[in-house]
């Protein structure tokens, strides 16, 4: 004890706690002693001590010293510095729990890989479905109608081909190598994109309206992921419209370029829009107000355009409808190329 705290026995003997040790640690060791003297059992606990070097941690053992007649007349006690102990046991606890945290990540990882690459493919094998579907009927017909078919066939072509895009661009979003940036034109990704909806936006009584700026300089991206980006964005637009059934139901959409410097494009709906307590973590994992949604839609979408330099935004008075809107910043190709 006259090592670990700096003091000899002839400055302790005769003094209380209060007078050895700081306030607080003094307290502490007296409650400790009255327990032990108060219980008559042997008392284990772990006290501090505020030596030269810092703070030390003691494993304390206390028992009561009782005559022949009953009477508690002192306390004995033993303490064993544990200090380096405990960090070996903290350090080693800390080891287990990252250990933990990593695994939790990969299988995180795996699950959030599987989840996308449901999300993303559900659409294009649903037009595929329903392509087929379209092209049996008219087969059907007397007589077949042929131009139809073939109309309905070269559809699922294009759905097949959306579908092996997914597939590429998911390996991309996932991939940490980094892959060469091509030129992408953004009003052409819009149209196609607006194009491939065109049997949903009817079903779903949707009418589209495209403001897009003529004359725009082309980013370097990954079309695939681009085109991902605005279809889920689009999908989620026809989606937050269906309960619409007091105004018109509205797809906007609208590309324009800011200063120069960047093209911002805009997804706008006429559905019934959000509040500010549903945009906080709108674009995490897994989040979601969809009674179906898996939540990683927007969060892919915000990976992408993370990934392509830009930000994405969204804004809404919880009235009437959602905008989403993303700016990618005009980057020439070879700029961009091993970004």
């Amino acid at each position: 004890m006259e090592l670990l705290c700096n003091v000899t026995r002839e400055q302790v003997l005769g003094r209380t706690d209060f007078e050895v040790f700081p306030s607080e640690i003094a307290q502490q060791w007296r409650g400790n002693d009255l327990s032990a003297m108060t219980t008559g059992r042997l008392t284990v606990s772990e006290e501090t001590i505020d030596a030269p070097g810092g703070q030390r941690l003691v494993l304390s053992k206390k028992v009561p010293l009782v005559t022949a007649t009953g009477e508690v007349e002192g306390i004995c006690g033993i303490s064993s510095d544990i200090t380096d102990l405990r960090r070996a046991e903290l350090a080693l606890q800390e080891a287990v729990e990252k250990l933990e945290r990593q695994q939790d990540n990969k299988m995180m990882n795996i699950e959030a890989v599987t989840a996308t690459i449901a999300h993303e493919v559900r659409q294009p094998l649903g037009a595929i479905a329903a392509n087929s579907s379209a092209a049996l009927r008219f087969l059907e017909r007397t007589p077949p109608d042929y131009d139809e078919v073939g109309a309905a066939l070269n559809r699922i072509i294009n759905d097949c081909d959306r579908a092996s895009e997914v597939f590429n661009s998911i390996r991309v979003l996932f991939q940490r190598a980094t892959e060469k940036l091509q030129p992408v034109d953004l009003n052409e990704v819009m149209l196609e994109v607006l194009r491939s909806f065109g049997g949903e936006l009817i079903s779903h009584a949707v009418a589209s309206h495209t403001e897009l700026a003529s004359g725009l300089p082309v980013v370097a991206g990954h079309r695939g992921q681009l085109q991902a980006l605005i279809s889920n964005l689009v999908q989620n637009a026809i989606e937050a419209m269906e309960a619409t059934t007091n105004r018109d139901r509205v797809l906007r959409l609208k590309t324009e370029l800011q200063n120069r410097e960047a093209i911002v494009v805009s997804i706008e709906d006429s559905g019934p829009g959000f509040d500010q307590d549903q945009l906080r973590g709108m674009f995490d994992a897994f989040v979601t107000t969809k009674s179906h949604g898996i939540g990683l839609g927007l969060a892919i979408c915000n990976m992408i355009v993370e990934r392509h330099g830009g930000q994405l935004t969204a804004v809404s008075d919880g009235k009437n409808g959602a905008q989403f809107q993303f700016s990618l910043p005009v980057t020439s190709v070879e700029q961009g190329a091993h970004r």
